[in-house]
């Protein structure tokens, strides 16, 4: 039969694969709108009605166990190690895993891990990974786009779907069909120790306006988007890696903030949901239980009552906040029963297997359960694999380029290209947050009227080298480690009228030991100088003996995109527009910002 030989992937070449699967860009509008719906019309109108055929097809050519294999995705962690990848390859060809997890490696080994994997499974596998903000979060050589924090500050959502668009159509190019992004969390809780600058922010309307914007970039690129960490893991003070969190608020408190981003990018066609490890009594009376265990919070509120009809997977079962269920296989258990779909870095598939068809037997999970689960995620491989017949008018702009490569030698040069570039430095200028302008000090620039000194606390290379070129002025870059040249330095800066400080070693300001340099340089910020913040904006509150200049810019990173935006700000070229995503303290509220 056609359609089981479609199931048998092994069939497919690795080209092949990309070269159908590339068509998936599903561009079913071009223009981004917060309001849009189009995932919900491409997905549950047209996959419910296309789907079935191939779907019964394949779950009724499978054993129960590779039925029950298909909700655990496995770690593919180091593949550098040669024993270690031949036993995850191994286990894969055994026992017939739903996905893949990818971590740290480069982009021409990722290709060459997908081909391996995938030829040795029978149905095809899923291959997701972190990538939040991009490939680069796992894949170093590839150019990242900006934090979470970064991108709340920018106004225009658009800039956001269309990073969402481009990022889609890397991760295809790689083989890669789920990000396991975006972070929908509010960070209300400045000292979270796992969050922070992974969330767009402390105003849940934004947070979900931009969640909403990557979502649907990335959904209407032909990538999953998977929603974190349900309910909301923004108010926490320690970190589900290490420990089970714990966030006691009132359900009043957890819809107007926790929730409100996950319900919005619900009702916006959300393909899939991670459920977080962390203790909320107000949700889940039981003491202990995560809420990624809990049948109230995954069956009752996830599924009933904000209807989500898409995947739910854990966070990773390594985690310790998972941990506390139990050990391998007995947790797997625990986690299905609860309502989740996919179990996510099981860590030990065999033993999982065999504990969940014991659960059958004792009937703590149903093969009712087993099937609804494992149809779910047939239904999203055939949509985002399998699926082949695309209206013409749906293929990305970019599918040419899928179609030149024809090995990993040119795969950097292909995600590494201009247009990220450009998209980049887009969304780094449209950041940058203009907080003081005491008698419009930034104007210095834009006459080219600056005859001061630029002081640097940190490391910014190209910034160093542009200034240098761009402005005949002095440089001077503090030596931090140093306090007596430190001071040394300092005294020499009194002579200059204008100061410009820029400030990329933001943590240096939070150590107790650099108060006495700290206080030296503040004593320099008065009318006559400008001071840019390239760094994490919480940590704007330690220097707040700078706060007094009268410009003050953030530009909330330090790297070489957001110092090139610094760069073409003080060369006129750039229209402030950014706001805070967050408080600072007594400094700032959130939503502050001058447009100018």
């Amino acid at each position: 039969m056609v359609l089981v030989k479609l199931h048998r992937y092994k069939i497919f070449g690795f080209i092949f694969f990309l070269f159908f699967w590339t068509l998936l860009s599903l561009n079913c509008g071009e223009a981004y709108t917060e309001k849009s719906n189009t995932s919900v019309v491409c997905f549950w109108e047209q996959l419910e009605n296309e789907s079935r055929i191939w779907v019964d097809s394949v779950y009724n050519s499978l054993t129960l166990e590779e039925r029950i294999a298909q909700l655990f995705w496995i770690a593919v962690e180091n593949p550098t190690n040669a024993a270690a990848f031949r036993r995850a390859i191994s286990e894969t060809q055994t026992y017939q895993p739903g996905g893949i997890l990818l971590f740290r490696m480069s982009p021409e080994t990722a290709l060459e891990v997908i081909d391996e994997f995938q030829k040795v499974s029978n149905t095809p596998l899923f291959v997701s990974i972190d990538g939040e903000w991009g490939l680069a979060m796992r894949f170093p050589d590839v150019e990242p786009y900006p934090y979470a924090m970064t991108l709340g500050a920018i106004q225009n959502d658009s800039l956001i779907y269309r990073m969402g668009r481009k990022m889609a159509h890397q991760f295809r190019l790689c083989g890669i069909h789920i990000n396991m992004a975006p972070v929908a969390d509010v960070n209300s809780n400045p000292a979270n120790p796992v969050i922070g600058f992974r969330s767009f922010g402390e105003d849940p309307d934004n947070v979900a306006r931009k969640s909403i914007a990557y979502m649907q970039g990335l959904q209407d690129g032909g990538v999953m988007a998977v929603g974190k960490h349900f309910p909301g893991h923004g108010d926490t003070s320690t970190d589900s890696h290490k420990t089970l969190p714990l966030v006691a608020h009132s359900r009043q408190r957890l819809d107007s903030m926790e929730i409100y981003p996950f319900k919005r990018m619900i009702d916006e066609g959300l393909w899939a949901v991670m459920s977080a490890h962390i203790e909320i009594p107000e949700l889940e009376s039981e003491a202990g239980l995560p809420v990624s265990f809990s049948q109230k919070v995954l069956k009752d509120l996830l599924r009933d009552e904000l209807e989500f009809r898409g995947l739910v997977i854990t966070d990773a079962m390594n985690m310790e906040g998972a941990r506390v269920m139990g050990k391998p296989g007995e947790r797997d258990v625990l986690a299905l029963a609860a309502g989740n779909d996919i179990v996510e870095f099981t860590e030990d598939l065999p033993a999982a297997i065999i504990a969940v068809k014991e659960a059958i037997e004792n009937e703590t999970l149903s093969l009712e359960e087993i099937e609804d689960k494992c149809r779910r995620s047939l239904a999203f491989k055939y949509w985002l694999i399998a699926r082949k017949s695309m209206e013409k008018d749906a293929i990305d702009d970019d599918t040419d380029s899928l179609m030149k490569m024809t090995s990993t030698e040119n795969i950097l040069e292909l995600l590494n290209n201009e247009k990220v570039n450009e998209l980049n430095r887009e969304l780094y200028e449209a950041a940058l947050t203009l907080l003081r302008n005491e008698n419009d000090v930034v104007s210095w620039f834009e006459n080219q009227q600056y005859e001061g000194a630029f002081i640097l606390l940190g490391e910014a290379p190209a910034m160093l080298n542009k200034i240098s070129n761009r402005f005949d002025c002095p440089v001077y870059q503090l030596p931090l480690n140093n306090p007596s040249l430190f001071i040394q330095r300092v005294r020499q800066l009194e002579k200059y009228r204008q100061k410009v400080f820029v400030i990329t070693d933001t943590r240096w300001g939070s150590r107790a030991g650099n108060a006495t340099q700290l206080a030296e340089i503040g004593a320099l910020a008065d009318e006559n100088s400008v001071v840019f913040f390239l760094g994490n904006p919480y940590h704007l509150e330690n220097y707040e003996v700078l706060t007094n200049a009268s410009g003050l810019i953030v530009a909330y990173q330090n790297n070489e995109q957001a110092q090139l935006a610094v760069i073409n700000m003080l060369s006129g070229h750039v229209n402030f527009s950014g706001r805070l995503p967050v408080s600072v303290g007594e400094l700032f509220n959130v939503g502050d910002g001058i447009k100018r």
